[in-house]
């Protein structure tokens, strides 16, 4: 592995999968016995097509035995949500083409202070996970910045070229860049409770990948997927977003795992009542779901990677290509 809105009128209601029969039976009868609905809701131009959680507990984490657990997932706890509203996917290329036209590199009242800082600074900061910083000089650093890294269409992530579409996920992003879409949105970065329900949560349980508890790499975008979508078999680069329905949330959240990594909300911190704990807060924050580059250790949804701010991944220029994000509100 290399690392290292208005709303309108109508509200469309997306039954969760597991009440398709593609899903098989025991999470069909989970998510018919659960009084709660996920809803497309169409959104202003800004937002994108949000899905609507609605309000109640979830178990958030891992529980002991589950597939691939590490220590900082556990122990597997119930968390209460209200009512809130997430991206269906990852915001694309072509929705960030718009906050960059519209302005928002230039205005710094979408931006935290600490982000504004970043943005007129001529650092950049890459961080892997585990701790490792490199701190240099960003390249042509009299150039104001405009965009995120990884903005060329042409991309050659280390197995041959490839051309992003407007389609595919934006990479390369730091946190900072995220919460200032995010607020030109009109919406914000979701909280690592918030995206791990609308991730796993069947209504009575929570599954380890977003499809359910068995690893199958052709629902998402990772090393050992075949879709032409995301290049073929062990390619290096991201797919169009949507390209894995298969693989879509018991709310039809898609691309949860795979394809980039996702920003939210929380610095890095223990679950409550965790046997191993730490506190990074005010240096590191979280990332979930996994990226186009990994397997299904990362790609679950309970996993927590973690970064800096102003990193937007990886330890240099070649390796920063898998952090996007995702809106809420």
């Amino acid at each position: 592995m290399r690392r290292r809105i208005p709303l309108v009128a109508s509200l469309v209601a997306l039954l969760p999968c597991g009440m398709m029969a593609s899903c098989g039976s025991t999470d069909a009868a989970e998510n018919l016995g659960e009084s709660r609905m996920a809803e497309a809701v169409s959104a202003g131009s800004r937002l994108g097509e949000m899905v609507a959680i609605a309000a109640g507990s979830f178990l958030m984490g891992s529980k002991e035995g589950d597939p691939y657990a590490s220590p900082d997932e556990s122990p597997q706890h119930s968390v209460y949500l209200p009512s809130y509203q997430i991206g269906k996917h990852e915001v694309t290329r072509g929705e960030y083409r718009r906050f960059i036209e519209a302005g928002g590199y230039e205005d710094p009242g979408y931006w935290s202070a600490d982000g504004w800082r970043w943005k007129e600074s001529d650092r950049v900061d890459y961080a892997g996970m585990g701790g490792s910083v490199v701190h240099t000089v960003r390249p042509n650093p009299e150039r104001p910045r405009r965009e995120p890294e990884h903005w060329a269409v042409e991309q050659d992530w280390g197995t041959g070229p490839f051309l992003q579409t407007d389609r595919h996920p934006v990479v390369g992003v730091t946190y900072y860049e995220a919460e200032a879409y995010c607020k030109w949105a009109g919406g914000r970065l979701p909280t690592e409770a918030e995206w791990e329900k609308a991730a796993r949560w069947t209504g009575t349980r929570s599954r380890i990948w977003p499809w359910g508890d068995t690893w199958d790499p052709e629902k998402c975008n990772n090393l050992d997927d075949h879709s032409a979508a995301s290049g073929g078999y062990q390619k290096q680069q991201s797919a169009p977003v949507g390209s894995y329905p298969g693989g879509a949330s018991p709310y039809g959240c898609l691309d949860m795992v795979g394809n980039a990594y996702e920003w939210v909300a929380d610095w890095h911190r223990p679950h409550p009542g965790s046997p191993n704990p730490f506190d990074h807060a005010n240096a590191y924050r979280f990332v979930k779901g996994g990226c186009w580059d990994d397997g299904p250790l990362s790609n679950r949804c309970a996993y927590r990677g973690w970064y800096l701010p102003p990193s937007s991944g990886g330890t240099g220029p070649g390796d920063c290509d898998y952090i996007g994000f995702r809106v809420a509100r």
